[in-house]
């Protein structure tokens, strides 16, 4: 189980919040992902896109020390953090639709709470599948439950629960016709208030 004082490494408010359920929904949901990673069978490099302060690639990393950890995100300054807390992961600075301009290659991209921020979730699938990656591992919130949760807790009232930064919202249903253009999904599964899937990249 991740312990409190992991979560107290990070600057980002969802993981400084001491709220009990919310952390309790966090680290149930990173054990959800750590057991699609070991589903996705033989991984020794990761890269994952929107990897922010490195809040699930630090956690991996550290469970996982023999697998290489890349991380790509728009923020240089979530990376100079990272960097500072986990120095083996690799870093650079690009969005998920330039992420073809990161070299290497990668068993396991992992794209984590990102879709819901873009404008274009088919181009921005379409540059993961292009690194022609074993495996994808995608989640996204849930909805309408990520929004009621907000709305229960007294979160973006006058957005009805909606998060300012996120243009797109995932049902289930939408989610897995995302996913169906571009990935044969393995596994798809919940962590409430998100939604989990792993797959290979079609062709």
């Amino acid at each position: 189980m991740i312990p409190d004082s992991y979560f107290e490494r990070f600057e980002t408010p969802k993981y400084r919040a001491r709220n009990p359920v919310q952390r309790a929904l966090i680290r149930r949901f990173v054990t959800r992902v750590h057991a699609l990673f070991l589903e996705a069978g033989p991984v020794e490099s990761v890269l994952e896109v929107g990897v922010g302060e490195g809040f699930l690639s630090g956690y991996l990393s550290e469970k996982l020390p023999e697998k290489r950890f890349t991380g790509v995100d728009v923020r240089e300054e979530d990376l100079d953090r990272l960097r500072a807390k986990f120095p083996r992961i690799a870093t650079h600075a690009a969005s998920i639709y330039d992420v073809g301009q990161v070299p290497g290659s990668y068993d396991l991209v992992i794209c984590a709470e990102v879709l819901e921020h873009v404008d274009d979730p088919d181009r921005a699938l379409s540059a993961l599948v292009a690194l022609r990656p074993k495996h994808l591992l995608v989640t996204v919130p849930h909805e309408p439950w990520f929004l009621l949760s907000n709305l229960l807790r007294g979160k973006n009232l006058t957005r009805l629960g909606n998060d300012p930064e996120h243009v797109q919202l995932f049902t289930a249903g939408r989610f897995g016709r995302l996913l169906g253009r571009h990935l044969t999904v393995e596994r798809s599964t919940q962590s409430y208030p998100w939604l989990l899937a792993l797959g290979r990249p079609m062709g």
